[in-house]
């Protein structure tokens, strides 16, 4: 397996929209680090970039859907506004070696 990418790829709030075996993941960076979380809004199913690893960041550092307008906290995955306030992104765990972004091993 593969690195999913490089962490240097990534500039600060920005996102990579990475299909593993046919699941759509959003990889962003924030000052926190790097998080994954499945690309999918819980609004109406739809991916949370609008171009090709475009993603869109309020200028408080919110991930915002760009279809209906909610805005997740990076960290958190929670909806803090918006159609799905309340709802959480599904996290996908991640480890950092040597500067590459690996899916985590799953804990047996």
């Amino acid at each position: 397996m593969k690195p999913l990418c490089m962490v240097d790829e990534l500039a600060e709030f920005s996102g990579l929209a990475i299909n593993v075996e046919g699941v759509e993941l959003a990889v962003l960076k924030t000052p926190a680090g790097v998080q994954a979380w499945r690309n999918v809004c819980p609004h109406q199913g739809r991916s949370l970039h609008f171009g090709p690893d475009q993603f869109l960041f309020t200028p408080a550092g919110l991930l915002v859907c760009p279809h209906h307008g909610a805005c997740f906290d990076p960290l958190t995955g929670g909806c803090t506004e918006g159609p799905c306030k309340g709802a959480t992104l599904t996290p996908v765990p991640l480890r950092i070696e040597d500067g590459a972004v690996w899916l985590a091993e799953p804990s047996a």
